[in-house]
């Protein structure tokens, strides 16, 4: 629906690169955004105050989570394929190289 490619020819490395590039750029500011709202007084309290109950950097941190706090970060990682759509192998890279980085922030 949102034009992600899953048919030959598969994507350049080039391709691939840049549209990476975006989907990074895009998901680094949006969800820079969001986590500073999660950390004012109403969403640590309701929401973000469950992420924090690890008090080691831990990798399992990253995805413990309030339920709502997972659907709203969620929304930046969706956000630069819909804004830039790839293939498929694109988007399967993306995801997986997402959850590697918030498994590293989160790793101390």
């Amino acid at each position: 629906m949102i034009g992600i490619r899953t048919s030959l020819p598969l994507p350049s490395l080039m391709e691939i690169i840049s549209q990476l590039f975006v989907y990074f750029l895009v998901e680094d500011f949006t969800n820079y955004w969001i986590h500073r709202f999660l950390h004012c007084k109403w969403g640590y309290e309701k929401i973000h105050k469950v992420h924090h109950e690890y008090t080691s950097p831990i990798g399992y941190a990253a995805p413990y989570a309030h339920w709502a706090e997972v659907l709203i970060l969620g929304i930046p990682s969706f956000l630069g394929p819909a804004m830039v759509p790839g293939h498929m192998i694109t988007f399967w890279l993306w995801i997986a190289l997402r959850q590697i980085e918030a498994i590293e922030t989160h790793s101390g």
